[in-house]
């Protein structure tokens, strides 16, 4: 087949594809393939499908239809088994929320933006400030009365280094959610407190659908721009 490269990460994918279009149902995949196409989104997807499609519209001459059909679905099974994909409801009292947040923070690579009325849980707060201390982008949004009420992590994370702002007003900034590497967003009920992990009838959603990130960053981002600096951290 031939190959037309464009750009990046596609044209690797893609011309791993060609290079093995006759063994692609017998071949352990590539762990760079793999984890290329887990960090893709929906949108990135799309984008390899239609590639690929596009690859065999050039070469519909010059390769049998059998054999050009097989290859293109063994390249959509290997998309399809290794696209990333999450979409997880958790409640407490109990772990499993506090174990999901602290795994995909654990996981993340490039930004964490959270926009959260208040945050005391110590174990939250490390995990949080190790990103940070990492190299990922971590920004976070926070009521201005929860930032100095009794066990607050915000000024502990603000003296780390973390970019932190607040409401400054009378009424609340009462959001609870999150957006990591701008594929996951974590919504809900969920405080991020130890009372909420013991007690507290809760709940959170995580979801790596492209709509809804996209939604929630673009909230994230219209907040931040009209909140303000903490400020005294000295």
């Amino acid at each position: 087949m031939q190959l037309d490269l464009k750009n990046n990460t596609l044209d690797f994918l893609v011309s791993y594809f060609i290079q093995h279009f006759n063994d692609l149902d017998r071949i352990e995949v590539d762990e760079r393939v793999i984890s290329e196409i887990q960090r893709m989104n929906r949108a990135g997807r799309s984008e390899l499908y239609h590639r690929l499609f596009e690859m065999a519209q050039l070469n519909v001459a010059e390769v049998e239809s059998a054999e050009l059909l097989n290859w293109m679905y063994n390249c959509f099974l290997i998309i399809n088994k290794y696209g990333f994909r999450f979409h997880n409801v958790y409640f407490s009292p109990g772990h499993d929320i506090k174990k999901t947040i602290s795994q995909i923070l654990y996981d993340a690579e490039h930004t964490v933006d959270l926009c959260v009325f208040t945050i005391t849980d110590p174990d939250l707060t490390n995990h949080i400030i190790n990103c940070q201390q990492r190299g990922v982008k971590i920004r976070i949004i926070t009521d201005d009365e929860k930032s100095t009420a009794r066990g607050s992590a915000i000024w502990e994370m603000a003296h780390s280094g973390i970019l932190v702002k607040t409401d400054n007003s009378r009424f609340h900034m009462h959001n609870k959610f999150g957006i990591i590497d701008n594929r996951i967003a974590l919504t809900g009920s969920f405080n991020w407190t130890l009372t909420a992990t013991r007690h507290n009838n809760e709940n959170l959603l995580a979801t790596s659908n492209v709509d809804i990130v996209n939604q929630y960053q673009a909230e994230f981002n219209r907040l931040w721009q009209k909140m303000h600096e903490l400020t005294d951290i000295d």
